[in-house]
């Protein structure tokens, strides 16, 4: 009989659900990280014990912690952020143009293919890429430098990477969301990136016609 293991996180914590898979009842761990607001948890297909988790804090900040089996035990693992290229500016919540600045994690997407590499989409809106199982992060600078990137605004929760998809049959197409500059989608491994918003009734998004970013 098939297992079925749900990863969930909250305002105060995270929990791993299991359950065989009639899902009738389920065992719930013990909360982790208890009083941590937790923005993203998710195991890599390769490795179902090695999961990634993204905790924030106001008071601690951001720490992005792994598992290597099955959330029994976590380690906190590389946690600097930074921009590859000048952060420039990007437009405010006023139209005024305001400076680049890295928050906190909103999405990790492990690999499908190598349990040793995870994408991170972050606040502020940027995409890096770990492929030593999260101790360092790289910029994947080519989307947060898209020609459209001083035109992007924050949504309510702030400017913020908040999904990546990986195409399953394309290891070079990837597919990211931002709050609230749109859909972007690249071909080339995070490379070049274009906006694809076409059919989207927001003017404030990317032209889905602009060019590919640098």
């Amino acid at each position: 009989m098939s297992a079925v293991r749900v990863l969930v996180g909250t305002k105060k914590g995270a929990f791993v659900c299991t359950s065989d898979e009639k899902r009738q009842t389920w065992d719930i761990s013990e909360p982790h990280f208890a009083g941590w607001e937790m923005y993203h948890l998710k195991g890599s297909p390769i490795d179902p014990n090695r999961i990634y988790a993204s905790q924030s804090s106001g008071w601690f900040g951001q720490q992005i912690q792994r598992s290597d089996d099955g959330g029994q035990t976590w380690n906190p693992v590389g946690n600097e952020f930074t921009y590859a290229t000048q952060a420039g500016t990007h437009q405010w919540y006023d139209g005024t143009q305001h400076p680049w600045e890295f928050k906190r994690v909103w999405h990790l997407e492990p690999s499908l293919h190598d349990a040793d590499t995870v994408y991170a989409g972050v606040e502020d809106a940027a995409l890096f890429m770990s492929t030593d199982g999260g101790q360092s992060w790289s910029e994947l600078a080519g989307l947060r430098d898209h020609e459209t990137g001083p035109l992007w605004q924050p949504g309510a929760g702030g400017m913020c990477l908040h999904t990546i998809l990986l195409d399953p049959h394309n290891a070079q197409r990837m597919f990211i969301a931002i709050s609230a500059a749109g859909a972007f989608r690249t071909d080339d491994g995070g490379r070049t990136w274009k906006p694809i918003n076409k059919g989207l009734h927001s003017d404030f998004m990317p032209d889905p016609t602009a060019e590919v970013g640098h």
